[in-house]
């Protein structure tokens, strides 16, 4: 994916250009080996779609944000199926703080680590990324997924031309991801990022 390091359309944000997208409709068959691995049943998926734009992602949509942070996948066998999995819910706009709180309390029931229960800009969407096929069970934030994601969900209607996206809640993590299509059409993602490593290599032949 190409980072373009241009300036977010609508303030000072850094964000980069979701590359073309290239979708079609999930397979069957993969689909429901796929939520058997995910714990899900059929009525907790809204919809559908597999999403290339340099990576491959089977996208699901789920019903609810409490379903998508309960899950508990079989990573083993999402590795066997070799697709990468990425799974979203939007909050209800009126209570997205409340069903944070509410969804960290239950987080933690299930042993999972999560993030404060007080979040200051409360996400629109709330999405996980598991790719075990390539040795990282679950991402804690993946700009592919989103940008793609993004395109999926906006064509559909199912989002709204501004969100922002939480990640990383169960890796207790708070990444956050800002969406938005320009008047072109065009969806950037961007965020802020925390410098972890500083410094210079010097490369030089062998003698």
């Amino acid at each position: 994916m190409t980072i373009l390091g241009a300036t977010w359309p609508t303030g000072q944000r850094r964000a980069f250009a979701a590359p073309p997208l290239k979708r079609s409709a999930a397979s069957p068959a993969l689909l429901a080996k796929v939520a058997a691995a995910l714990g899900l049943s059929a009525s907790q998926i809204l919809a559908a779609q597999t999403l290339d734009n340099g990576p491959c992602w089977l996208a699901l949509l789920l019903d609810s944000p409490e379903t998508l942070l309960q899950l508990t996948p079989d990573h083993a066998a999402l590795a066997d199926l070799q697709v990468r999995v990425g799974v979203a819910a939007f909050y209800p706009a009126p209570e997205a703080p409340p069903l944070i709180g509410r969804i960290n309390r239950e987080a933690r029931a299930f042993g999972q680590q999560a993030a404060p229960a007080v979040i200051a800009d409360a996400p629109d969407l709330e999405v996980r990324a598991f790719a075990a096929c390539m040795g990282v069970p679950e991402d804690p934030v993946t700009v592919s997924l989103n940008a793609s994601l993004a395109q999926w969900l906006m064509a559909e209607g199912y989002a709204p031309e501004r969100y922002r996206v939480s990640q990383g809640i169960c890796l207790g993590q708070a990444g956050q991801l800002h969406i938005e299509r320009d008047a072109s059409g065009q969806v950037w993602v961007g965020g802020e990022s925390v410098t972890g490593i500083d410094g210079q290599v010097t490369l030089g032949a062998l003698p």
